[in-house]
């Protein structure tokens, strides 16, 4: 029983140390595109699968922005591969984040949290699911903390996934278009720009109409 208690303990406080080691030592992270650049391709004919692990490591830990790994992936691979590699990453880095907050950060809410509050948490993820969508598919909220607070809610990994899924193309796919060079005669920059507006726009609707029944 204290073996299991220990390896409780253990497994809560590594994530907050290396949370505030990111934050208190930020420099020593990723910081921008040239120094990811260098990073990834220093592993040659490895540099996608060194890309993804980054972008991996930007949804589980927090401090490393989500936003210049995407922007690096277009800079490094191109839109299109870079594109996919966001996506592959991101997709990967949001599972297990999910599956972090289900498996430990539910526990831990249970007993600092009354039911009838987290009761109403549940219920907003629940009735919540289209501005779920809507976060991970415009490229300005952080997928991070999105995985981990779905991942305490009571929401399934059956109706999780499918959104997240979806909702990552539009950011991976935006950020890589804008590290490979924005070009404001590209095709692309037109059909970026007018989804990820119609996408802002319901994301307000609906967020105001949710805030408003709840």
């Amino acid at each position: 029983m204290k073996y299991a208690k220990t390896i409780w303990y253990i497994l809560t406080i590594i994530p907050i140390i290396l949370l505030i080691l990111g934050y208190v030592y930020s420099s020593s992270f990723f910081s921008n595109q040239e120094q990811i650049r260098n990073f990834v391709e220093s592993y040659g004919v490895l540099a996608p699968i060194a890309f993804v692990i980054i972008q991996i490591l930007q949804v589980v830990l927090t401090p490393i922005s989500h936003y210049v790994v995407g922007l690096a992936g277009g800079f490094i691979f191109g839109t299109w591969y870079g594109f996919i590699l966001n996506w592959i990453g991101r997709v990967i880095g949001t599972l297990i984040a999910f599956y972090l907050g289900k498996k430990f950060g539910r526990k831990i809410i249970k007993h600092v949290v009354k039911q009838e509050t987290l009761d109403k948490y549940d219920k907003v993820f629940e009735k919540g699911k289209l501005i779920l969508f809507l976060m991970y598919f415009l490229p300005i909220f952080p997928d991070d903390e999105l995985s981990y607070l779905a991942g305490f809610s009571s929401m399934r990994a059956r109706g999780f996934i499918p959104i997240m899924l979806i909702g990552h193309i539009g950011g991976s796919l935006g950020l890589a278009f804008l590290g490979s060079g924005l070009s404001y005669s590209n095709p692309l920059f037109i059909i970026l720009s007018v989804i990820t507006l119609i996408a802002g726009i319901l994301f307000v609707i609906f967020y105001k109409r949710h805030m408003k029944n709840n």
